[in-house]
């Protein structure tokens, strides 16, 4: 049995330069395209991220983590949908409550978005649509940099590196 590893940091650039390409090249019949990548996007990095402050949270109180206990955290981070995980990251002190409230509006705006599919592509309000890309980019951004200052702080830096993109660079500050 083969396992299927992942470079992270290679996962979130290839995101990245999809989201930066759809907005620089102002491919606006790929913008619905983004949004759905980045709201996936959004819930795998948090995902992660809860994964780890609990790794971490667990650590710096000494408790030795068992193999066992391990993949049981990690099943049951997996199982999480977007909710409970947001719900748990600010009980877990991942996020401030700033950057909660962001997620929880783009966790609504998702199901919005997501059940309007057919009226957002036919309507043709492309503006509209590059307007949500922009939000969740900002949104994502925000993510890598908490992913940034987790990686510093476990000391994951130097099997890492730390993460060095910006959805959105050009038309985003």
């Amino acid at each position: 049995m083969t396992k299927k590893t992942h470079n992270l940091i290679d996962e979130i650039n290839d995101v990245a330069e999809q989201i930066n390409n759809i907005l620089n090249k102002k491919q606006n019949q790929r913008y619905f395209e983004g949004i759905v990548v980045l709201y996936s996007f959004i819930e795998d990095v948090l995902t992660w991220l809860v994964f780890v402050q609990i790794l971490w949270n667990k650590t710096e109180k000494k408790e030795v983590i068992t193999a066992r206990e391990f993949d049981k955290l990690k099943n049951y981070c997996n199982q999480l949908n977007f909710h409970p995980l947001l719900n748990l990251s600010l009980v877990i002190g991942l996020l401030d409550y700033k950057l909660y409230k962001k997620l929880d509006d783009a966790r609504k705006e998702r199901n919005q978005v997501i059940h309007q599919f057919w009226l957002y592509t036919h309507k043709c309000n492309k503006q509209v649509l590059r307007k949500k890309l922009e939000k969740l980019a900002r949104i994502a951004n925000s993510l890598v940099a908490k992913l940034n200052a987790l990686v510093k702080e476990t000391g994951m830096d130097e099997s890492y590196g730390l993460f060095e993109i910006k959805i959105g660079r050009d038309l985003i500050p």
